[in-house]
């Protein structure tokens, strides 16, 4: 076991025998059940070495493992290695679920006439998932306590980041705030609720029309929020709002709070109907919260930030043509660089590279995750970070895969491309243009009103599933408007979530088409376009809808295998190759517009 992770580790075992703790629960979340945290909240990261966004610490007086998904398989072996903890497969055959572990360490317990005391923070829990937690407790005889554990050992813990907010204009929102609680409190009146409680930072940054800065990436502020038939309370960090900005909202029928007073607030809420979403609240304040009937609802069906209005649609298109104009510029000069090897360069540099091009963007206010920039067999990696000191030189052969985005005034864009550094094999150019295949059935799906996310997965996976190959994540995930990259909660997928119901697909919906191939030790494939949802035809059959392409970058050329593709499938990507070529030639240097002339080029 590594050093630093094995004290850290034992350290959390002493504090566990001193609280009577026998299984610790180690969860990756801050107070708002976010997807993407502050390092303030990165516990299970300090004790473990797992720099991934989805993972589950379990650790016991003589066990540690971490169960983690698809995703991030292969980043997580690598990264544990020599720690001692346990690798858990989540959704792998033969490996058990985390209930499924702890209702045995309980029945194992019981068998000796123990009880198991499990120890988590319930601020860093939803409260759906600890009522699961409650339930599987109260079935196998197990009791659960609520224990901050990284406040008694993480000495060098960095302080909660809090940044000053700003708001959107209408003229980036679309819609005002005023009409926007109008609309909340139509909703309230629905559920005949007295109060909604607000917990997720985007959907509290989309109703107030304010972007933050307090998790990279993700323009969001730490806050929580109250509305009633009369009342908007915005709970937000001290500093953090200005007077202008306080002022403002006031006139528009909102007060601006301390954020430590939220838990006083809510305590003080008594025999009232709640309307919520137990996935973004908090165990902890759900718990405060009792003596109140909670009306568990997911939060898009009262918050409509990810059904886009005409104003967010239209900075869409233009954002992402700003954006696509620089990846193409992009593709050109990291292709040219390591053909002439005019000088070395590597995945870090690229990805530097790709960064400083999309921040001189007028209007970009930035990225919108981490770039991934992954050559060889590093594209096998899913979620890839390259790293400064030691990321793979490029060489004008094999694939890069980069997955990058940005923000922008009043839109946020998310691209991957897998880039042909040179020669390729013909494995490689057929693997490439299966997933093309797939991007293209999906985004070319014509589908009646009422479907869901669910029915057209298999589009773009039938061209993948042909080659009896698979790959472990979602096809798609909803994109915010300057707000999250991953927002939901339509999805492409295929397997059933129960706890997540899909929403049908409905116009103004922006959902990511971004289907790969994966093969360990190898190489990694991944194209990716954002897809907005467009009413196409209404007649006797019924409202049919489809998609319109947000993204536009040319498709690598070199690397589709003519031969595998449909009639269609030509049509589609030459209409689409000319479109690009109308809208950037004449913004490039002539080099640049020459090259895009031939990868551009129609495909008979």
């Amino acid at each position: 076991m590594s050093s630093i992770h094995a004290d850290r580790i034992e350290a959390l075992r002493h504090e566990m025998k001193n609280g009577g703790i026998d299984c610790c629960l180690v969860f990756t979340a801050d107070e708002h059940c976010s997807e993407y945290i502050d390092p303030y909240y990165k516990f299970r990261e300090y004790l473990s070495g797992f720099t991934g966004s989805a993972g589950t610490l379990i650790v016991t007086e003589s066990e540690a493992g971490l169960w983690t998904d698809g995703r991030y398989f292969i980043q997580a072996e690598r990264e544990l290695e020599g720690s001692g903890i346990t690798l858990k497969r989540s959704g792998e055959e033969g490996v058990k679920d985390m209930r499924e572990y702890l209702g045995d360490l309980a029945k194992n317990a019981k068998a000796c006439s123990r009880r198991i005391n499990i120890g988590t923070d319930l601020k860093l829990i939803s409260a759906a998932s600890y009522s699961k937690l409650k339930k599987m407790s109260a079935d196998t005889g197990c009791s659960v306590t609520d224990i901050d554990f990284a406040g008694k050992i993480w000495t060098d813990r960095p302080a909660r980041r809090s940044a000053p907010v700003y708001r959107l204009p209408l003229s980036l929102a679309g819609r005002g705030c005023e009409d926007k609680l109008a609309g909340i409190r139509k909703k309230l009146e629905e559920y005949k609720a007295d109060v909604l409680v607000l917990s997720g930072l985007s959907d509290i940054m989309w109703t107030f029309n304010l972007r933050g800065d307090d998790i990279e990436y993700n323009p969001v502020a730490v806050s929580y929020a109250c509305i009633d038939a009369e009342n908007a309370d915005l709970f937000i960090q001290k500093g953090c709002c200005s007077g202008e900005i306080a002022s403002e909202l006031l006139r528009e029928g909102v007060r601006v709070r301390d954020y430590d007073d939220f838990d006083d607030h809510i305590k003080s809420l008594s025999g009232r109907k709640i309307l919520c979403d137990l996935r973004t609240l908090n165990a902890h304040e759900a718990e405060l919260l009792d003596g109140n009937e909670l009306i568990d609802r997911h939060s898009d069906l009262y918050i409509g930030k990810h059904i886009k209005n005409d104003t967010e649609c239209a900075l869409a298109r233009k954002w992402h043509i700003e954006d696509g104009l620089v990846m193409t510029r992009f593709i050109h000069s990291i292709k040219k660089l390591v053909a002439e090897g005019s000088r070395r360069i590597n995945e870090y540099e690229a990805a530097m590279m790709l960064d400083d091009m999309r921040r001189e963007i007028k209007g970009n206010r930035g990225l919108s995750f981490e770039t991934i920039s992954a050559y060889g067999s590093n594209g096998a990696v899913i979620h890839y970070s390259p790293d400064s000191r030691e990321s793979e030189e490029l060489k004008p052969y094999g694939f890069l895969l980069v997955d990058s985005g940005g923000q922008y005034e009043g839109a946020t864009t998310d691209i991957t491309r897998t880039i042909a550094l040179g020669e390729l094999t013909e494995e490689m150019k057929c693997d490439y243009t299966a997933v093309l295949k797939g991007v293209l059935d999906l985004a070319d799906a014509v589908f009646l009103e009422g479907t869901r996310g669910e029915n057209l997965d298999i589009l773009a996976r039938r061209p993948i599933w042909d080659r009896y190959i698979d790959y472990r994540h979602g096809t798609g995930h909803g994109v915010g408007a300057q707000l999250n990259v991953h927002e939901g909660p339509q999805a492409f997928r295929y397997r059933i979530d129960k706890d997540n119901p899909q929403p049908k697909l409905e116009p103004g919906m922006i959902t990511s088409d971004e289907p790969g191939i994966y093969l360990e030790g190898r190489y990694g494939i991944r194209i990716e376009n954002l897809l907005l949802c467009v009413e196409k035809k209404k007649n006797e059959w019924g409202r049919f809808l489809g998609f319109d392409n947000l993204t536009f970058v040319p498709y690598e050329r070199e690397a589709i295998v003519p031969e595998m593709l449909t009639s269609r499938q030509k049509e589609i990507i030459n209409a689409y190759h000319g479109a690009i070529y109308e809208l950037y030639h004449e913004r490039l240097s002539k080099d640049e517009a020459d090259w895009l002339a031939v990868v551009t080029a129609p495909i008979n």
